[in-house]
């Protein structure tokens, strides 16, 4: 997967994969089964996150062309390697305000051919690249939504390549570079940012996946050496204090691994955008954080370079960026609030723990590049408190004081005139985002029928307490605060290591087709 390369060093070996990400091209279409896809990744390239970032960066562009309309084109490059060539040294994220100029080479207001000038910055695999997908504006002057498009760019167009050193993800080869040569069109002329839109939903579960088996590495790893490591002639898994952390990182990582195969088992419904967006944002800044703990738990060990405990804990940090600042996707969330709290439907409890369960072995993704966009912007929200009263508990759980607080505290941004402010949209959307975590936590301990998972939902409730109390505070509101719930106590154990391990397991059982039906 890595060769010692004579101008970079030691990086992924993009001749082999080249060779073999067709495999991945095809296992995604023609159904669009994204779940395979990645079981596909994980087989060709392990769980090596410099190669499968590398390949899922050209798969994403691969699959910008299919959101063009151009699948012929798309067929015809199959073999080949692709970029996403969006950014730019001084715009970040703010694709709009993109300075790389195309120009129409000739006078057929039905042209494809043009002409690319500018720079990109940052952009992964670009050196070793066949083609490029570039955005780029066709009129200097336009603004808005309707100013990009995307064109496919060869790799002889390009040149004066400058590697970026990063502290992360360091055997991928990212770069600056110019563009001054011919390009093809992709869709129409300032259909840019809707095809971006479409191809950019299942980057966010692709990303969201690499995060997830970061933690499912790095977390085993560390019960491991705690349970075999030797401090004052014991094991310091052994030591209380040491099995108090693991234990909430492990309750911590298996809420992540149940929302995020559980965001994948309803992705063929109305919630692919919801899901997806809180899986790039939320879902893996809290890996970032789990991981971190689970480095500083284990200590000095977790430092060396052939530990996965301390490189995945700092490879985890490019996750949340990677195809957008995870602040806009939380502002995204925030336009949901009063349809998310004020939602009356009743769900069903039967039905959605038989897709849980069942999920990855009968699901379909959906398609989200032909999804319909504007059902994927209206999710069929339903009663969130009357959801969790039916899920029967045996905690004592007012969900229904927690959407009541949750409405006082946005009638109050809007009555102060600080509803549309950034910084209360981010949080509101943010408390969103804590509040369907909890939600998922319940639906977590309904479907394994695990009771030590109460105690990942009183958690998820605290955690949840602890931001809104956070927001009420910084912002001097008059909402009241909220007040904590009691865990379970963490009864005495006389095999940690076996017990740490097998919670971990049952949460991931969802994400296995056959240990999901044999359930």
């Amino acid at each position: 997967m890595y060769i010692n390369d004579p101008q970079f060093g030691n990086i992924v070996d993009f001749d082999q994969l080249r060779q073999s990400i067709l495999h991945l091209y095809n296992a995604l279409l023609p159904d669009f089964d994204m779940h395979r896809s990645l079981q596909v990744g994980t087989e060709l390239y392990g769980d090596e996150p410099d190669v499968m970032i590398a390949a899922g960066a050209s798969m994403l562009a691969w699959m910008t062309i299919i959101a063009a309309g151009e699948d012929e084109i798309a067929e015809e490059l199959k073999d080949s390697l692709f970029t996403l060539g969006w950014t730019e040294e001084e715009i970040g994220s703010d694709l709009l305000s993109a300075s790389t100029r195309a120009a129409p080479l000739n006078d057929d207001p039905d042209c494809v051919d043009y002409h690319l000038k500018g720079r990109k910055w940052l952009i992964n695999n670009s050196y070793h690249a066949d083609y490029h997908t570039i955005v780029a504006k066709t009129d200097p002057d336009s603004s808005g939504p309707r100013s990009l498009s995307i064109f496919l760019v060869p790799q002889s167009s390009c040149k004066n390549w400058q590697r970026l050193e990063t502290h992360v993800l360091r055997r991928m080869v990212l770069t600056s570079f110019d563009i001054d040569g011919p390009g093809r069109l992709l869709g129409k002329v300032g259909h840019g940012l809707q095809i971006l839109q479409r191809m950019a939903m299942p980057s966010k579960y692709q990303c969201a996946y690499v995060g997830i088996n970061l933690l499912n590495e790095a977390i085993p790893a560390s019960i491991e050496h705690l349970s075999k490591k030797r401090i004052f002639n014991e094991n310091p898994i052994n030591f209380s204090n040491v099995l108090r952390q693991m234990y909430n990182i492990v309750m911590g990582a298996a809420v992540l691994n149940f929302i995020y195969y559980r965001a994948l088992a309803l992705s063929a419904s109305n919630f692919l955008q919801f899901h997806g967006v809180m899986l790039k944002s939320w879902l893996l800044l809290r890996a970032n954080e789990l991981l971190g703990q689970n480095l500083l738990v284990v200590g000095s060990k977790g430092f060396l370079a052939d530990s996965v405990i301390g490189r995945n804990a700092i490879d985890s940090f490019v996750l949340p960026v990677f195809d957008g600042h995870y602040t806009i996707n939380t502002l995204m969330t925030a336009k949901h609030a009063k349809r998310y709290l004020g939602a009356r439907r009743r769900a069903n409890v039967a039905e959605r723990m038989a897709t849980l369960r069942h999920g990855l072995a009968g699901s379909s993704s959906g398609d989200p590049i032909r999804a319909n966009s504007r059902v994927l912007r209206n999710p069929d929200f339903f009663d969130y408190a009357g959801y969790i009263e039916d899920l029967a508990l045996p905690i004592d759980l007012d969900a229904r004081r927690i959407v009541t607080s949750v409405q006082s505290l946005t009638d109050e941004l809007n009555h102060r005139d600080l509803a549309t402010d950034p910084e209360h949209r981010y949080k509101l959307g943010a408390l969103l985002h804590w509040m369907e975590a909890l939600l998922a936590a319940c639906e977590l301990w309904k479907a394994t029928e695990e009771d030590e998972y109460l105690n990942a939902v009183v958690m998820q409730h605290n955690a949840f307490v602890n931001q809104f109390n956070q927001v009420i505070s910084e912002s001097a509101l008059g909402t009241g605060f909220l007040p904590l719930m009691r865990q379970g106590a963490l009864r005495n154990l006389e095999a940690p290591r076996d017990f740490l391990l097998r919670l971990y397991r049952v949460a991931q059982q969802f994400s296995s087709p056959r240990e999901a039906m044999a359930k």
